[in-house]
């Protein structure tokens, strides 16, 4: 099956227009979080480790994908104690990421959320590291 003739994907104004029924959409459905990045201190080469500190917070929207519930491997009782793995997939506009958040000089990577960071879920009380970034 052919595309349409009648819609180009290459017209900025229609990807305008999808944009902001995107970001409409995230606003409608979407639920508050907040967004803590991380910034390094200090970083060992030779141990391969950092040494990070969280100072700022961000209030953003975003869409939570899974509404299942959480996601993951659920609760593992092992030889250290108790480890909760809930995974969540939280989406949110570039562009209004880049409004809100991308002026930070801060940042690692300023057009998107770095892994590390962490996400605070106010209406559950939890909080998510930020393991992938699509």
């Amino acid at each position: 099956m052919a595309t349409s003739v009648y819609f180009n994907g290459a017209v900025q104004s229609e990807q305008n227009l999808y944009e902001d029924l995107v970001l409409e959409s995230i606003k409608m459905f979407g639920q508050d979080v907040v967004y803590v990045p991380r910034e390094q201190i200090y970083e060992d080469a030779i141990l391969n480790e950092t040494l990070n500190q969280y100072t700022h917070a961000y209030p953003i929207e975003c869409f939570i994908e899974n509404t299942e519930g959480f996601e993951g491997d659920g609760n593992l009782l092992g030889k250290f104690g108790l480890e909760i793995r809930d995974e969540a997939t939280f989406v949110v506009s570039r562009r209004r990421w880049i409004s809100l958040i991308g002026a930070d000089s801060n940042l690692i990577v300023s057009t998107r959320p770095n892994e590390g960071d962490l996400i605070y879920f106010p209406r559950l009380q939890k909080l998510f590291e930020i393991n992938f970034v699509d």
